[in-house]
Order: C-alpha cells, then sequence, then structure tokens
C-alpha cells in the first residue's frame, strides 16, 4: 500500500513539473515588440518587468508604469511638493495599481487596460507586460489638478485659469484664449510643464468653440484684375461677434516658376466680427479656393520665443483651415468683344461663300462665355489683304473699331477631296490667328488640318470646316492670352 502512495505522489509531482507557471505564457506573444504610441486623443504608456517570479514580474512592471506616468506629468522635484500634494499623486497611483491587480474593484478616468500578461523568457525568468491608454484631455486635467495640489502651479498661473474660465462663461470665447495663452506663458516661465501643456490644450479647445460663416463673395473675377468685391467671413464665439482678432487667409497663386501656389495675409476682423478679403490680382482662371483660420501669432506672443513641440502643435492645430470659400475666375479674353472673318476657299483657291469655320468657332466660344461676334465684312475684301493691312483698316473703319477689340482671322484651304463608293473624305488646312485690332499685333496663331467622312459630299466639306473652328476655339479656350 505503502508502494502504491509513493508512486501516485511521483506521477502527481511529474505532472506539476511538466506544467507552465500558472499566470503566464510558454512563450512571448506577438504584441510584445510592438509599442503604443501617444494618437490625437490618447496617451500611450508601457510598464515591463522581469523577474523569478510571476508576481515580482509584476509588481516591477507596474512600479515601471508608475515611474513613466509620474515623469510625463511633469510636477517636478518632489521634494518640494506640498503636503496634500503628496498624497493626491500617491493616491492616483495606489488607484492605478489598484485598477491594474482588479479591475472590477476600482478604475482611474479615462485609463484603459490594453495589455496585462506575463511570459516565460529562454533562460527562465519571467516578463510581464502592462499597456494602458489614458484619454488624453482626462490626462492633461488630472495633470493639472496635481500640479495645483503639488504647488507646481503658480498663483499667477492660477489667477490666469480663473480669469480665462469667467471670460469663457461670460460668451467671450477669443478672450478666454489669450487668457489661456497668458497662463502657460506664466507656467512656462515657472517650469511648470504640466500647466503649460494644460493651458495650450485649452487655447486649442476654446478656438475650436468659434463658429465661421460666409457672408458674401465676389460675384465677378477676372485673371489679371482683383476681383470686383471683397470675399467676406464672419466669426463668432459664445454667441458674439469675434472683434478685433486676427486670421489667416489663404489663397491661391502661381508661384514664380508659374506652378500652383498659395499665399496667405493675416487680417482682423472689425469690431462686428466681419473678416474682408480682397484677393489680389488673380493668377489663373477656375475655381478660386480660399480658406480663413485663426492667426496663432497673438497667442505665440505670451509664450518663449525659441518654441517648442508643444507650441508647434498649437499652431497646426489653431491654424487649420475652418471654412472655405470659393468662387470663378473667368480669363480676361472672354470678356474682350472680338470678331470673327475667316475665309474658306476651294481646292482651285476660289472663294467659299460658307461660313462653317466661323460658324464652329463661333458656336463653342459663345457657348464658354466669350463675347464675340461674326463681323459682316464679304470674304473677297479680306482675301486681297496682308494681314498688317486688314488690321490697319478694321481700326480705321468705325463700324468694327467701335465694336471689337480683337478680331480672329485667317483663310482656310480644302486640300482633298475623294469619293470612294459613296463615302466622301475631305481634308481642310488653314492658318488662324487672334490679333489685337487697337495695338496692330497678332497675339496668337495655330495651324490646323482636319478630315471629315460622310456620305454626302456638302456635308464632308461642311463638317470639316467646322471642326477646324472648333479646333481653335479649343486652343483659345485653354491657352490664348
Amino acid at each position: 500500500m505503502k508502494t502504491r502512495s509513493l508512486a501516485l505522489l511521483s506521477i502527481i509531482l511529474l505532472i506539476v513539473s511538466c506544467a507552465g507557471v500558472p499566470g503566464v505564457r510558454d512563450e512571448t506573444p506577438e504584441w510584445a515588440d510592438i509599442t503604443a504610441a501617444d494618437t490625437e486623443s490618447d496617451r500611450a504608456f508601457r510598464g515591463k518587468g522581469e523577474a523569478e517570479t510571476p508576481a515580482s514580474a509584476k509588481s516591477t512592471a507596474i512600479d515601471n508604469l508608475k515611474e513613466k506616468i509620474l515623469e510625463s506629468l511633469n510636477l517636478g522635484n518632489p521634494e518640494n511638493w506640498s503636503e496634500e500634494g503628496r498624497i493626491a499623486v500617491k493616491t492616483l497611483l495606489d488607484e492605478l495599481e489598484r485598477m491594474i491587480r482588479n479591475p472590477e474593484y476600482a478604475e482611474v478616468d479615462g485609463v484603459s487596460i490594453i495589455h496585462k500578461e506575463g511570459w516565460k523568457n529562454p533562460e527562465g525568468s519571467i516578463t510581464y507586460v502592462v499597456d494602458i491608454t489614458w484619454d488624453r484631455e482626462a490626462f492633461e486635467k488630472q495633470s493639472a489638478a496635481l500640479a495645483i495640489l503639488t504647488g507646481t502651479a503658480s498663483i499667477g498661473f492660477l489667477d490666469f485659469e480663473t480669469r480665462a474660465r469667467a471670460a469663457e462663461s461670460d460668451g467671450n470665447a477669443y478672450e478666454a484664449a489669450l487668457i489661456w495663452a497668458a497662463a502657460a506663458g506664466v507656467a512656462e516661465s515657472d517650469g511648470n510643464i504640466s500647466g503649460y501643456r494644460t493651458a495650450l490644450s485649452e487655447v486649442e479647445r476654446v478656438m475650436d468653440i468659434l463658429d465661421f460663416s460666409i457672408i458674401s463673395v465676389p460675384d465677378q473675377a477676372y485673371v489679371g484684375a482683383r476681383p470686383n468685391s471683397p470675399l467676406v467671413f464672419s466669426v463668432r464665439g459664445g454667441g458674439k461677434p469675434v472683434g478685433n482678432a486676427e486670421f489667416v487667409i489663404t489663397y491661391p497663386r502661381n508661384a514664380r516658376d508659374g506652378s500652383p501656389s498659395t499665399a496667405e495675409a493675416r487680417i482682423l476682423s472689425d469690431e462686428e466680427g466681419v473678416v474682408r478679403f480682397l484677393q489680389p490680382e488673380i493668377s489663373f482662371a477656375g475655381t478660386q479656393f480660399v480658406a480663413i483660420a485663426p492667426s496663432a501669432d497673438p497667442f505665440l506672443e505670451y509664450l518663449d520665443e525659441s518654441g517648442d513641440t508643444y507650441s508647434d502643435n498649437m499652431i497646426i492645430a489653431l491654424e487649420r483651415a475652418r471654412m472655405k470659400a470659393e468662387y470663378e475666375a473667368l480669363s480676361r479674353i472672354r470678356t474682350i468683344p472680338m470678331g470673327i472673318l475667316i475665309l474658306e476657299t476651294d481646292l482651285a483657291g476660289n472663294t467659299l461663300n460658307s461660313p462653317d469655320a466661323a460658324r464652329g468657332l463661333f458656336d463653342d466660344l459663345v457657348a464658354d462665355g466669350f463675347n464675340i461676334d461674326i463681323m459682316d465684312l464679304d470674304p473677297v475684301e479680306m482675301f486681297t489683304r496682308t494681314e498688317r493691312a486688314l488690321l490697319r483698316d478694321l481700326k480705321a473703319d468705325p463700324r468694327f473699331a467701335d465694336r471689337y477689340d480683337r478680331v480672329i482671322h485667317g483663310t482656310v484651304t480644302l486640300e482633298s477631296f475623294e469619293q470612294n463608293g459613296d463615302s466622301y473624305t475631305v481634308r481642310v488646312s488653314g492658318t488662324l490667328a487672334m490679333s489685337d485690332i487697337q495695338r496692330q499685333v497678332t497675339l496668337y496663331r495655330s495651324e490646323i488640318t482636319k478630315t471629315s467622312q460622310a456620305s454626302d459630299s456638302q456635308q464632308a466639306m461642311s463638317a470639316a470646316f467646322r471642326q477646324l473652328g472648333r479646333s481653335f476655339a479649343g486652343e483659345l479656350i485653354e491657352q490664348a492670352p
């Protein structure tokens, strides 16, 4: 019987010796090599410990976590803390430890446990890791409260904090943000990093309260000139106009090399919270996007000029676009009165009584907003003149000089005409130009060839001439000065 009992005990001991350590994994988990990073909304902390037993490794990890959190609170030298502050810090860290050890019996505002696990190392020791995230806003509030209790926050900082909250309660959001910036400056001078960070985050929070709206945009805008009226924004905060405040206006313009770029202007709002911006000379046609954002400059005046990551982040947060307005800018060419004089000739060079090229050009330019018309002039009259003579005579003729500033002119010739069964293929070519009648100069010129095919000879010819006119219209729309 005794022999049987000894055998049973041996089996139990063998099972125990072969089993893993209770509460730990036999191998390193995949997440262990990936340390969580801070995000826009959360702070991330990791505590890590290594020991011979799971309990010791866990305790070491928790102590390591508390050290990192205490360091991030930026409360300065503990020897300088008030007794009340020491108790408050110890209470917070003890509560955090209780939450990690027994989540069902304790919690800390804003804290979430992501990982809490240990594993065996090849050499036999135990590694334990605790990963937590802490809601950024909750962490900053906790940090600010401890700064006050420990005495890290000066009387000056507390005074500004009180004034800022009072201003916000009165609906003066922009004033409150400026007071928070002053508080940040005091905290920065005192070495109160926690208060400094908290005050800057309050500046961002309060400025997010501002409400932006568009009152009006220019109804006429042309390339090479300023719009006929300013773009007007309205800014309110807490239900009140944000007056005498600085804002950043970002607008499009071309860089020196001609590539699309942006420029900015810093403008003060009036007492009614209205911001007016008249865009400088417009660089290109199309949609003009103009954005408004608060300027960070008034807030930076309270801070050290050297800057740091926290103030840099505040600048980025404040000066992000809050509202975009848009309006269309047209090329000035569309406003200039223009006439069309196009001569069409056959294979032998004889004049054709056909307006197809002019009509194709006219239809497309009118559709794109050009101020254009087909000139009432016998094509034969222009056929016998040089380009210089044509421009000179148009300027001298009151019928045209008083009505048109520019003329689109040229000759389009039927180059080939082929019949293949019931199908006709027509090829036409010519040189068209756009000239300034008043200045007597040619501004744009293009050589164009077009081919058309149809079952009817006249239809084929008409289509070819019309396509050539439309092709030149397309070039003017895209490229003409």
